[in-house]
Parts: structure tokens; C-alpha cells; sequence
């Protein structure tokens, strides 16, 4: 494509942004927004010990003069470092949050948003508008590149992210429309991932820079460093360069209308193992079996799963979460998907797991989106069929709150301490207009 069909789009989406500041946002956006942010809590907390956490901790240039904080430490350093650490360690399980236009967008924009809301002193209200700010920014950016970006071997997360990152860090430096375009055109020079590194430690990186590059951007926008101010629209920009054009559209949505659609995560694995899952969970609850009575299992998914988490034989724990075949294998001997425990290398080379396994095969012959289907065979003769799809988010806030914090309580008490997680869930549950965020980041 030559050039966007959507003139100024970037700078149209510079000046909604901007609009967040007194912008009348859904109840409902601002309650799945805290639910975000204790999910990025309760996850952030559980991968402070991952290798890759502890490595580029070790590549901060720590300070007492820090402006920000590595979260679960008492490391101060630049935000951008604190961006850049604090977004791969929330990525670091896998575990958190998804929404189809962007990937993974928590972990991307929440980390910027936060380094700079301590930073400059920012409240929980100015938080929670910057991070609804740029998760939104991120899902406008999506629209326009998705899916054909994410099926060219983009990590959107990466990608995608790092605009959303930049209009979350924009909006609390105080920057104009202009300034802002040009944040957005400098997250998006950077913006870089490939789906190539699933299974490595690079992924949670994407997640990382993500936010590292929107603080970056934002911060040199500020100063008056200068960018192309028009990158989602002209011919060698972001969107001509790495996707096949609009996809959904190119309208922007209202205040708040995206992160309603946020997708949990209750399996510590990749999210489009989840169905199948579910489904294995289901077909396991209403008959009982054990694992030696399964002759075969086959998993119908859609065709994009193949590329993405399609690992037949992992050797390592971080591969047995991008493994259909591995994950099913765990539901069916009814271990424990939700435990982070569960994937070691230990669990990757289990006898009796590789043995179950090897009786799995796996069809990407559904249509996208589609409910993803397990079909049991036992030894038996007897054939058992489980559909589940998870990508429709609950509409049910309440049950989805009360599933979250069971998660928080799980991850985070066992990192930090039952008592001083609970004072850190309430604190984001009444997250308003009174205590800096340096408060919240201490408590953690």
C-alpha cells in the first residue's frame, strides 16, 4: 500500500489520547482497569526470581537517585530501566492479561505508565486515565494492523505495545498534540518483536522494551526531539511497512470501550492453549478416567495456533507452556494448569506426561476464532468431545473480580507475604485521587 486511507490518523489519535485527561470514562473500564493492574501485581510479583528478571536487573544502573522502582525490590534507577525490568518480569509467567488487538497489552503499557506516574509524582486517579489512555492508543493501533501483522511473525506485545506505552508516559509528562504525534512516531521506529522467540526468554524482553521504548519516546518528545509526526499514515510507516492495511477499521473507539474486552488468564501457559484446556478440564469433570485409560486425544484448533504454540516435543519448562499436545497432557492426568510450579523442566520431561503426549495430535484445520474442540478416544472405545472458547471476555465483572483476586492472593502471598499483599489488593482497589504512586510501588 502506498500510503494509509485514513489521513492524520496519528494525529487524530495523539488528540484523543489527549482527551483522557478529563474525559468521562465507563465505570465499567475503570473497574477492569484495577483488575489489570492487581493481575500485573500479583504476576510481577511471582517472576521476580525468573532467570530473566534477575538478568536484566543485573543490567540496570541502579541509584538512590532513581526516579523509579523496580517493583519487589528496593532497586531505583531511570524510568525507562524501571519500565524495561518491571514490563519482562510481569511477561517473565505468561500469565498475564490478553486482548486480540494488541497481545499482551498490561504488561506493555502498565510498566510505562507507572515509572513515569512515580516519577512525577503522579496520583492513582492519573494513573489509572494513563493506563486506560494507552491501552486504548495501543487497541486503535491494532485496528489498523491486525491481524495480518501478528500472521506476518510480529509479537504485537512488542510491537503495538510500545505506542500505548508512549501515549500512557505522554499524557502524565503533560505532553500537546503535537509532542504527542511525535511520541507515538518515536514508539514506533522502535517497536520491535518476533513470534520466533516464543519459548525464550526474548518474549517477555518484547514486553519490556514495549514499555521502555514508550517512556523513551515520550520523555524525548518532551525535550523537542523530532519524528516523523505522521507514521500510522504515510507510505513507509508503521502500518504499510508491516501489515496489509487496515484491518477491523480505522475508527477510534470511545473512552474506555477496549479494556472492558480484556481476556484473563487462569492457566499459567499461552493463552490460545487455554481452550483446549478447558475443554480436556470439562471432558475430565464429567467422566471420570485416568490417565492410562486415554488411547488418543485430538485437538481441533484454529490454523494460527499452529505458528504460535504448536511445540510438539518441549524440552523445558518455558516450552511446555507454548505446547498444545504438553498443556492437554497436564489436563488430562489432572495436574494443576494454574500453578506456575507446574511448568519445570522437570514436568517437560516427565515419562509418563511424554507418554501421554505422544498420543496427542493436533489440527489447525478450524476457521480464526473459532471454539476450539478436544476429542478424547479411551481405551475403551468409548470417545468423549469438549468444545470451550475463551476468547469472549466475561461480562460478569463481579465473578471475574473474585477469580482475580483468588489469582493475587495465590501468586502474590506466596511471593511477598499474606499480609502485605493484602494491604497491596486494597490499595488498587480503592486506587483514587489521594496517595502518590510511590506508595503502591513501596507496598510491593
Amino acid at each position: 500500500m502506498s500510503a494509509h486511507p485514513s489521513s492524520q490518523y496519528t494525529r487524530r489519535l495523539a488528540r484523543h489520547v489527549l482527551s483522557y485527561r478529563d474525559a468521562e470514562l465507563p465505570a465499567a473500564a475503570l473497574t477492569v482497569a484495577r483488575q489489570c493492574i492487581l493481575d500485573w501485581f500479583a504476576v510481577t510479583l511471582a517472576g521476580l526470581e525468573e532467570p530473566v528478571a534477575r538478568l536484566l536487573r543485573d543490567e540496570v544502573t541502579p541509584g538512590s537517585a532513581g526516579a523509579a522502582t523496580i517493583v519487589g525490590t528496593s532497586i531505583r534507577c531511570a524510568p525507562a530501566d524501571a519500565a524495561l525490568v518491571n514490563g519482562a518480569t510481569s511477561h517473565a509467567l505468561d500469565y498475564d492479561d490478553v486482548h486480540p488487538l494488541v497481545g499482551h497489552p498490561t504488561v506493555a503499557v502498565l510498566p510505562a505508565a507507572l515509572a513515569v506516574a512515580e516519577a512525577q509524582g503522579r496520583s492513582g486517579a492519573e494513573l489509572l486515565r494513563a493506563f486506560v489512555a494507552g491501552y486504548e492508543a495501543a487497541a486503535a493501533v491494532g485496528t489498523l494492523v491486525m491481524p495480518s501483522h501478528y500472521d506476518r511473525g510480529f509479537h504485537s506485545t512488542g510491537t503495538v505495545g510500545s505506542f500505548g506505552a508512549a501515549a500512557a508516559a505522554g499524557l502524565l509528562l503533560g505532553l500537546d498534540e503535537a509532542q504527542m504525534a511525535t511520541a507515538l512516531g518515536l514508539a514506533g521506529t522502535q517497536a520491535a518483536g518476533l513470534k520466533s522467540m516464543f519459548g525464550t526468554m526474548a518474549k517477555p524482553l518484547h514486553a519490556g522494551k514495549a514499555a521502555s521504548n514508550g517512556v523513551l519516546a515520550a520523555r524525548l518528545a518532551a525535550r523537542g526531539f523530532t519524528a516523523h509526526p505522521a507514521l500510522l499514515d504515510v507510505a513507509q510507516g508503521f502500518v504499510a511497512t508491516q501489515s496489509d492495511g487496515p484491518g477491523e477499521g480505522i475508527e477510534i473507539a470511545p473512552p474506555g470501550e477496549r479494556v472492558v474486552g480484556t481476556l484473563f488468564k487462569f492457566h499459567a501457559a499461552c493463552f490460545l492453549t487455554h481452550s483446549t484446556i478447558e475443554a480436556v478440564n470439562d471432558i475430565r469433570r464429567a467422566h471420570s478416567f485416568a490417565a492410562e485409560d486415554i488411547a488418543a486425544i485430538d485437538l481441533h484448533v484454529p490454523a494460527a495456533h499452529l505458528g504460535v504454540c504448536n511445540i510438539p516435543s518441549p524440552m523445558t519448562g518455558l516450552e511446555v507452556k507454548f505446547s498444545l499436545r504438553h498443556t492437554a497432557a497436564l489436563a488430562a492426568r489432572g495436574d494443576d494448569t494454574a500453578a506456575i510450579g507446574t511448568y519445570s523442566d522437570r514436568c517437560a520431561r516427565d515419562p509418563a506426561l511424554v507418554a501421554l503426549r505422544e498420543r496427542i495430535t493436533v489440527h489447525g484445520d478450524l476457521p480464526p476464532r473459532a471454539v476450539a474442540e478436544a476429542r478424547i478416544a479411551m481405551r475403551s472405545g468409548t470417545v468423549h468431545v469438549g468444545q470451550v472458547d475463551v476468547s469472549v471476555a466475561d461480562t460478569d465483572l463481579g465473578r471475574q473480580g473474585e477469580r482475580l483476586t483468588a489469582k493475587f492472593r495465590s501468586l502474590a502471598g506466596a511471593a511477598v507475604g499474606e499480609g502485605r499483599s493484602e494491604r497491596l489488593r486494597a490499595r488498587i482497589a480503592a486506587l483514587g485521587a489521594t496517595e502518590t504512586i510511590g506508595e503502591l510501588v513501596t507496598l510491593a
